[in-house]
């Protein structure tokens, strides 16, 4: 039976604009905290390193495993930070706005490093225009901590183009990503449409928590094929764009997420998908996942299973997933006759395995059609589950609470997708002027003081104030 639920009392936290000026003032947190020794607030400036390529020491525990705001942690999934963990990485400090060359965010990411791999951290703020780089952010790079919280306020954003992780072991987190309209051709390649952030073929390990992927003229935010171990985790995947003439085969879109054929180990968890028409997400032919805790607001078609598959063809159930306690909310795109989960129709779409726990619905939408296809078969126990894995109860206020890049500063605009979520308001869009078009801010500027002992708690308190 579909389930009503109470939305939660608007939130009072102002927060900031990604259009104000460089010459606006930074607003910070009043009271200074201490967090290991760490001073945060005001005093999270300081004295740049002098080397250039400094090298810390991490401690014995994993970095970036804990989210201070977030009922999900990043690593509740099956990707993990066992990597960052008391070895030795180079902190790479990004100090331009430039889509490349030296002190670039492109540059921070490929250039060699001593240690065993590299943190990304930033001394600016702003708008990095990618179509100056072609639209092209993709290197090819492995033990990669991008730190996006590390940025002055209100952070980093990418525009007019495609950031792609290529590779294994690699975290990034408070990135904002908005491909828009005037994406450059290089984002897409072989003129196809372009996501906003996507993860490669073959990727291994990787997590993108806490990050803002808006404006996709494919889908918003996506994974390869056979990749393995990936986590989504507390993002906002928003306002896919829906113009037909925007993709090559000349078709309405608007998509949020795409997860390739046999991709293993999938999590989708505490994520905001607000105003995609499809794909909410769809999980191809021979992907085994679990999508938790996840709020979908505004929708066309929400979970959609299956297609042919690959390395798992020969399996009773090649596609398999678990959905537990996620909250599906109907707006003015919604047809509330057609159920939340379905089969991708392709005729070759083979058996899809689904469990189903405590997830929410709203008004006359049902989780399955009353008469459902034969190949989908509803599950008794979960199929996939990370070990230790128990998905948190209040979707609907932790997610709105929690997901976006810096949500204890979220910039207006992603504030307002939050805030029509709640109301039930908006809807999807064709191009991103609908919406304000592409942001201007930055740069802002600071030096940071990396400490080479206590790094641990250094990033903890920076990743504290932004989602808090």
């Amino acid at each position: 039976m579909a389930c009503i639920f109470r939305c939660m009392s608007e939130d009072s936290t102002r927060h900031g604009t990604e259009s104000d000026s460089a010459e606006r003032t930074i607003s910070r947190r009043s009271a200074l905290a201490l967090t290991g020794g760490i001073v945060v607030g005001s005093a999270l400036s300081g004295t740049a390193a002098a080397a250039s390529n400094q090298t810390v020491v991490t401690p014995d525990e994993p970095l970036g495993a804990e989210s201070p705001g977030s009922a999900v942690n990043p690593v509740d999934g099956f990707a993990d930070t066992d990597w960052t963990a008391g070895t030795d990485l180079s902190v790479v400090k990004v100090t331009n706005l430039d889509a490349t060359g030296e002190g670039s965010f492109k540059h921070a990411m490929e250039r060699d490093v001593d240690g065993d791999g590299r943190v990304v951290v930033f001394e600016v703020g702003g708008v990095i225009d990618l179509s100056e780089a072609n639209g092209e952010l993709d290197p090819e790079a492995s033990n990669m901590f991008v730190a996006g919280q590390t940025a002055p306020g209100p952070g980093i954003t990418l525009i007019k183009g495609t950031m792609e992780i290529d590779g294994e072991n690699i975290v990034v987190q408070h990135i904002r990503s908005r491909a828009g309209t005037q994406t450059a051709p290089g984002a897409s390649g072989e003129g196809d449409a372009a996501d906003s952030i996507t993860i490669a073929d073959e990727a291994k390990n990787v997590i993108v928590d806490h990050c803002t992927a808006t404006w996709g003229t494919d889908e918003n935010l996506s994974c390869g094929d056979t990749a393995s171990d990936i986590t989504f985790s507390n993002n906002l995947v928003a306002h896919g764009l829906a113009a037909p003439t925007l993709h090559p085969d000349g078709d309405e879109h608007s998509n949020g997420s795409l997860v390739g054929h046999d991709t293993e180990g999938m999590a989708i968890l505490g994520n905001l998908y607000a105003h995609n028409n499809d794909r909410n997400p769809r999980l191809k032919g021979g992907t085994r996942s679990i999508v938790a805790n996840n709020v979908v607001y505004n929708y066309d078609t929400a979970v959609r299973l299956g297609d042919d598959a690959e390395s798992n063809a020969g399996e009773e159930y090649p596609t398999q997933v678990s959905l537990v306690r996620n909250v599906y909310r109907p707006g003015d795109n919604t047809p509330l006759d057609d159920p939340v989960v379905g089969l991708n129709q392709e005729d070759d779409v083979l058996k899809a395995l689904v469990y189903l726990e405590e997830n929410v619905t709203q008004g006359s939408v049902e989780m399955l059609s009353e008469s459902p296809d034969e190949r989908l078969v509803v599950a008794d126990e979960p199929p996939v589950l990370p070990s230790g894995f128990d998905a948190p109860k209040g979707t609907f206020g932790n997610v709105l609470n929690a997901a976006s890049a810096r949500p204890g500063q979220r910039v207006s605009y992603d504030e307002s997708i939050v805030r029509q979520t709640k109301a039930k308001e908006g809807e999807v869009i064709d191009r991103e002027d609908e919406v304000g078009g592409y942001p201007s801010f930055g740069p802002v500027t600071r030096e940071l003081d990396v400490p080479s002992d206590g790094f641990g708690e250094w990033l903890a308190a920076h990743t504290e104030a932004v989602e808090r």
